[in-house]
């Protein structure tokens, strides 16, 4: 289905507001009957495709199985007297059993929080704090690591997948067995307590500033309005396979794992031992027919560059889409020769604050292009508006200033945290990304980069200040500052540190090892540069542009080198 065009009667970027998916009702495609409605695992959907693959894999669960096991664990759940808004913590690695407590915690009203299977603990025990869940779902190796310091007292309790013996508690918290947990008679129904639109379905944990994760809230609102949008522009259905390359805690497995159950096709769950092997990726795409791909611009280019997906094995793609990190034209129009006729490519914008809120279909003449595609235009329930430095809409083409988001696609704002500069824009329905845009000649939006200092690395969104208060815990650091080096797929964290007096130099293995006990794996610096200080501004503050003048004068060092 072609992308359509948005009206630009106004000085913002407006499209017309479209009515949220029934997801517990059939899928319909008459967009003026859809009613608000909240995610859940769509009943009738599930009863018309009782024996299709629901997730595709190395095992295989159909919708008729996906509906049972999504029952038992729903239902377990509010034995535990689990209500409308308690959050579910899950910390385990990529499988199918990680998406059915996803779709138990929706059906039972609750709120899920997806936590990386690679996060290191102590940055899970941060989270877990503050979420403050009523049950952790997670597996017996990384309860284990959790045990060494003290549980929220929010939980209810602690259930353990896999095999292996039961442990009655951990840090005074109750602990079931997967098994004892799900063990309830068959065909049980989770009758579903009352969620409207403007409740809780996620909390999706992202870098802070301050050094600690903060998480943003996702409504139900927010997520049917990308799902509305995403089934009817690309004219998703029964027949198609979805690939979820995405984490869970990253928001681009909202469209995977929702936009396919709702619609009655299949998910290939991509396992976290896949996720970056370009031969199991391939190999996935042909062995399962994959119709829908969504992932970050550096994956899809490890693929190509690689030559592990060729034209054959492309061959069932219809639509593949990005975001989360600039595409470079010469790496997209080598995707795009691999394509077979007729297949769409989309370039989705959006910080998690908000989901996707703009999107562009790649034209041939974009290909042609010697910058960045543009992001394009809103999608549905969206409105975007381009702020000068003087407050005002910047309309005239080329005119760059802050991007500002409205409508249905902005969400409530951060968990536990009115004090946020940007609550008050929240509580409005908008949210200033903080990304530089403009207007191209033919009302186009392009990206322009970040005002802040928040970068985008292989798709995930990272707050250098994280980075840098993870490394301060170091006792031999004095000071620490991190910039981003190069640009696309060859862009690498560089830390730059001084050391407290009279204290030994670390190596880089040391620091890299420091900052992965705090750390995503994504967020450990590749290489450290030791300085006897660092650049100041006039206030005090650390001078990031004449740091980052500085370092590209100096003569690049083997990668991972510290000096």
């Amino acid at each position: 289905m072609a992308a359509r065009n948005s009206s630009l009667t106004n000085p913002s970027l407006t499209s017309p507001s479209l009515a949220s998916p029934s997801l517990t009702e059939s899928p319909v495609t008459d967009s003026s009957v859809l009613t608000p409605s909240v995610i859940r695992l769509p009943r009738e959907v599930a009863r018309r495709h009782a024996v299709r693959p629901a997730i595709v894999g190395p095992e295989t669960v159909t919708y008729g199985q996906l509906v049972a096991r999504v029952d038992v664990v729903a239902s377990r759940l509010l034995d535990l007297e689990v209500v409308a808004g308690d959050r579910i913590a899950i910390w385990m690695a990529k499988q199918p059993r990680y998406a059915e407590v996803i779709l138990a915690a929706l059906q039972a009203g609750c709120a899920y929080v997806p936590l990386d299977g690679g996060q290191p603990a102590d940055r899970v025990r941060t989270i877990l704090a503050d979420a403050e869940p009523a049950v952790l779902v997670t597996d017996r190796g990384r309860l284990d690591q959790l045990a060494e310091g003290p549980l929220p007292s929010s939980l209810k309790a602690v259930v353990t997948t896999g095999d292996g013996p039961g442990q009655e508690t951990v840090a005074g918290v109750p602990v079931l067995t997967w098994a004892d947990f799900t063990r309830v008679a068959a065909g049980r129904v989770a009758l579903a307590p009352p969620v409207g639109p403007s409740d809780l379905a996620a909390i999706l944990y992202t870098s802070g500033s301050t050094g600690t994760p903060k998480g943003v809230r996702i409504s139900h609102r927010n997520l049917a309005n990308f799902v509305c949008w995403a089934r009817e522009e690309l004219d998703v259905g029964p027949d198609d396979v979805f690939a979820n390359h995405a984490s869970f805690n990253f928001d681009l497995s909202t469209f995977d794992l929702f936009t396919a159950l709702t619609t009655g096709a299949a998910v290939w769950i991509v396992a976290d031992t896949q996720a970056r092997d370009v031969s199991a990726l391939a190999d996935g795409i042909r062995e399962h027919g994959v119709t829908v791909w969504y992932s970050v611009p550096s994956v899809l280019n490890l693929l190509t560059a690689s030559g592990a997906l060729t034209r054959e094995g492309a061959g069932s793609l219809r639509h593949v889409l990005f975001a989360g990190e600039v595409f470079p034209v010469a790496q997209l129009r080598s995707l795009a020769g691999l394509l077979p006729p007729g297949a769409a490519l989309y370039n989705l914008y959006g910080p998690t604050e908000t989901n996707v809120c703009a999107y562009h279909r790649v034209r041939p003449q974009d290909l042609r292009r010697t910058v960045p595609v543009p992001i394009g235009r809103p999608i549905s329930g969206a409105r975007l508006t381009v702020v000068g430095d003087d407050g005002r809409p910047a309309v005239r083409p080329g005119a760059i200033g802050e991007l500002v988001v409205a409508g249905d696609c902005v969400t409530p704002g951060y968990w536990r945290r009115p004090d946020d500069p940007a609550a008050a824009f929240h509580c409005r329905g908008e949210h200033p990304t903080g990304d530089l845009v403009s207007f191209e000649e033919d009302g186009l939006l392009v990206y322009h980069g970040r005002k802040d200092r928040m970068v985008k690395l292989n798709g995930y969104r990272v707050e250098l200040g994280e980075i840098e208060a993870a490394v301060l815990q170091h006792p031999a650091l004095a000071d620490a500052a991190v910039l981003l080096a190069g640009e696309g797929a060859q862009a690498r964290l560089a830390l730059y540190y001084t050391l407290r007096e009279g204290a030994p130099r670390p190596s880089l293995l040391q620091l890299k090892e420091h900052c992965a006990r705090r750390l995503p794996a994504y967020m450990v610096p590749h290489a450290a540069t030791r300085l006897d200080r660092l650049p100041r501004n006039a206030n005090g503050k650390t001078d990031y542009r004449r740091l980052g003048q500085e370092a590209a004068r100096t003569t690049a060092e083997p990668a991972g080198a510290a000096r």
